[in-house]
């Protein structure tokens, strides 16, 4: 079953809580971005 990028990305935030966060007020800048960016376009099979 596939799942829409931005639910897996949802259900990915749900689990980790704030693993991305690692700091008050801190937000996904550049290389963090990007990370994120490519582990969904794996997950979905843009990227192999």
């Amino acid at each position: 079953m596939m799942l829409p990028p931005h639910e897996i990305v949802a259900r990915g935030w749900m689990q980790s809580s704030s693993s991305m966060l690692e700091g008050v007020g801190r937000t996904l800048k550049g290389r963090d971005l990007r990370q994120v960016r490519n582990a969904v376009f794996r997950q979905t099979g843009f990227l192999d």
